[in-house]
């Protein structure tokens, strides 16, 4: 029965298949998740290994690089080498001599390949290579160009032997060439080679490379030192883009995944800050996590086994959820006859319930509109045209005449107005469906506590509008009516939160007078533009306050506008306080016609005086806009005030303007006449007319630097570049940027740069 609603209802059918389709997507997120995160650990695991090894054999060439240099200096400290390395007369005794020291030397370390010392005097090369080894050109270049002058510096090099045969291939060093601390400041070029097996360094990085590995070191500019493949020695590896990566980088250990050949590789780095030398280890990726090939065909295998339980469970939770609506369609079928036998249906129950419940609503529709023309509705009519006055224009009234009289049975009458506060916002957070139901919510609570007191009757004026007509068998309203309405208002705001004021109107003793006492009504409504929100107003509240008579209250404005010119926040707030507190005291006709004057007034006052106000027009034209919607005088105030702040921020960017355009000036005067000694503070605050300490704070306010130091970073600008463009002395360039001292400018310039002006000058230049 079940695997039947598989193939008759495609809703069951759909449910079931996003069941399947949910597990498995799980089943997957959480494999692929374990499957990855179990890479990505084996991937840092291998680069920690990677990065220790690196870091020995970093180690180990550190070590060799001290003993070349522990050589050196014993070498360098020794009599006979050194006579054989400034000696102006060459001497076969003394060669003789100091080859016995070299070879001495090259046979006690096993990382040197050979080791030589070339005279500058009488430009012979002893090496223990050979009697007829001559210095190469790159030896040549190293020794004596006067750019690469420092006491040790090793580099990559290829030695040809003088009796190999020209087809052999030139042996790979590590080239350590050694000068006397002498020959550093003076034209000679003499000097000590140590020639550093680079197989020394190789077999150090073979150690932990494997078969498909690259392991290399290399230079701060790219250049291999020794690598694991022979051909690439002295090859420059500076443009691969893994490489840059590398150099780039502000770590000394690190790595990361890069495409290298076509191929996904991990590269791994370590950085020897003594050397500046890079070791570097290229593994193919695919090689990491070859063993975890097996875990993914087992997580694989699992995943399988997990959606195929999963899709079991699956039925079994569809047919369970879809049990009720399974009983709704077999109910709809026994109503509407429907016998035909499933498999031969294959429908959507949806759509068959849509169906269903469509003849439902349309009946009930039918049933409504018969209602609607029935004589509820035909009162409600005659009873807006009677609020309003216009029975004349009711046409056929006789066919409800006498339904009608005898509601009208009391001797009095009296209009109650109920109007939703703050309908703006009522009306945008509730759509028109929203908002009828809650008219009709209120006409219902209205009406049914009101009944209790007296027979009433409802009707809907307009969207925020609501009249509640009350007969009354004594002329004056009970009290207990307005506590009643207290009452409502409370129920309302607890319920749906939103408030609602009432205004009672005058009693009339006549149904045809209910107009008047409907108007009266509406007249007071206005009143709650002073009581605010949530009011229950009637006439004895509200005549006092129409007879009021109240002149504009001019001296408040003129008040607010000074302080406002003054940009004073406090005194502009308490101005404004003064002028609500007699806009209180009027009518409310005058009330907002005081209001809207100030709103004139402010714009008259201001737009002229500011010209970034064309900037804000809309926000003024908004104002005003909004002032005619306001429903109390408290937002009013609210209002008037954040158009004040406007203003006040307004003269706050003027005055930000002023003061930027003044110092910029002062920069550009600085600038200009930095070349002048007795240039200062005193001199410049005088021709922009302000104190010295008043422009020295808007100064650093504005360029985060004193005035004094402004300047001097002007002049030891200009003095940097007369410095490498020109051949003055420091002392007219110290005079020509307006330091007529010159041991100031020098202390000055060396705490500036670190450095003196004739370091200085002879860096850049070169």
């Amino acid at each position: 029965m079940k695997w039947k609603q598989l193939f008759n209802y495609s809703v069951y059918r759909k449910m079931l298949i996003y069941y399947i389709l949910l597990v498995a997507l799980a089943v997957l997120a959480v494999s692929s998740t374990l499957y990855f995160f179990f890479a990505s650990k084996t991937e840092e695991t291998i680069s920690k290994n990677v990065i220790s090894m690196l870091q020995q054999t970093s180690y180990t060439s550190s070590i060799v690089h001290e003993q070349i240099e522990t050589i050196g200096n014993h070498l360098l400290s020794n009599n006979r080498i050194i006579t054989v390395l400034m000696n102006k007369e060459h001497d076969y005794v003394q060669d003789r001599d100091a080859m016995d020291i070299l070879l001495d030397i090259q046979s006690t370390y096993p990382f040197i390949k050979y080791i030589g010392i070339y005279n500058d005097h009488t430009k012979r090369y002893l090496n223990t290579a050979g009697t007829t080894y001559v210095l190469n050109d790159l030896e040549k270049e190293r020794i004596t160009d006067i750019n690469h002058l420092q006491y040790m510096e090793l580099f990559a090099n290829q030695l040809r032997m003088p009796n190999a045969p020209s087809t052999s291939k030139p042996e790979h060093v590590l080239t350590a060439i050694l000068r006397p601390n002498y020959a550093l400041t003076s034209a000679y070029k003499g000097a000590i080679t140590i020639h550093v097996d680079e197989q020394y360094i190789l077999n150090t990085i073979k150690a932990i490379s494997s078969a498909n590995d690259d392991v290399f070191v290399m230079n701060a500019d790219g250049l291999v030192l020794s690598h694991t493949d022979a051909n690439q020695f002295m090859q420059s590896f500076a443009s691969m883009p893994h490489i840059e990566r590398i150099l780039n980088s502000s770590m000394n250990a690190g790595h990361f995944k890069a495409k290298v050949n076509d191929s996904k590789q991990l590269v791994t780095f370590v950085k020897s800050n003594q050397l500046n030398w890079y070791f570097v280890s290229v593994k193919p990726y695919r090689l990491l996590i070859s063993d975890i090939s097996v875990l993914r065909t087992f997580t694989g295998l699992i995943a399988i086994v997990i959606i195929a339980l999963g899709a079991l469970t699956a039925f079994f939770a569809t047919n369970k959820l879809y049990n009720p609506l399974g009983r709704l369609i077999k109910k709809v079928h026994e109503v509407t006859g429907n016998k035909k036998p499933l498999a031969e249906q294959n429908q959507n129950e949806f759509a068959l319930l849509s169906e269903a419940f469509s003849n439902v609503i349309d009946q009930a529709n039918m049933v409504e509109l018969e209602q609607k023309q029935s004589l509820p509705v035909l009162k409600k009519t005659y009873l807006q045209h009677l609020l309003h006055g216009t029975l004349h224009d009711l046409s056929a009234t006789h066919m409800i005449q006498s339904a009608i009289n005898e509601h009208f049975t009391s001797s009095n009458y009296v209009v109650i107005v109920a109007q939703i506060d703050r309908f703006a916002e009522f009306a945008q957070h509730n759509n028109q469906t929203k908002q009828g139901l809650f008219r009709f919510s209120v006409s219902n609570i209205t009406s049914e506590l009101l009944q209790k007191h007296a027979k009433n009757e409802t009707i809907v004026v307009d969207e925020q509008t609501l009249a509640i007509l009350l007969f009354l068998d004594s002329p004056s309203v009970p009290e207990h009516i307005l506590l009643t309405l207290g009452e409502i208002q409370e129920i309302i705001y607890n319920y749906f939160k939103f408030t609602v004021t009432f205004s009672l109107g005058e009693t009339v003793n006549d149904k045809y007078e209910i107009d008047r006492s409907f108007e009266s009504a509406q007249e007071y409504a206005k009143y709650r533009f002073f009581y605010g929100h949530q009011a229950i107003i009637h006439e004895a509240m509200v005549v006092k306050v129409m007879q009021q008579a109240s002149v504009y209250p001019a001296a408040a404005e003129k008040k607010l506008c000074e302080e406002l010119r003054l940009n004073h926040n406090d005194k502009v707030n308490q101005a404004l306080d003064q002028f609500m507190k007699q806009l209180g005291e009027m009518s409310y006709y005058q009330a907002i016609s005081s209001a809207n004057q100030l709103l004139n007034a402010l714009l008259r006052d201001f737009d002229g005086a500011l010209p970034i106000m064309q900037e804000y027009s809309k926000e003024y034209y908004d104002t005003v806009n909004q002032l005619q919607k306001q429903e109390t005088l408290q937002e009013v105030h609210s209002l008037l005030r954040h158009f004040c702040t406007l203003i006040g921020l307004m003269m706050d960017k003027k005055q930000t303007t002023k003061t930027d355009t003044l110092i910029e000036s002062v920069c550009a005067y600085l600038q200009k006449h930095y070349h002048e000694s007795d240039l200062g503070i005193e001199t410049i605050a005088e021709t922009v007319q302000l104190s010295p300490g008043y422009l020295g704070k808007l100064f650093r306010s504005h360029t985060q630097l004193s005035f004094n130091d402004y300047l001097k970073k002007i002049r030891l600008e200009e003095a940097t570049r007369l410095l490498t463009t020109t051949n003055d002395s420091i002392a007219v360039i110290s005079e020509s940027v307006g330091v007529l001292n010159t041991t100031y400018f020098f202390t000055l310039f060396k705490k500036t740069y670190g450095i003196s002006p004739a370091q200085y000058r002879d860096q850049h230049t070169k």
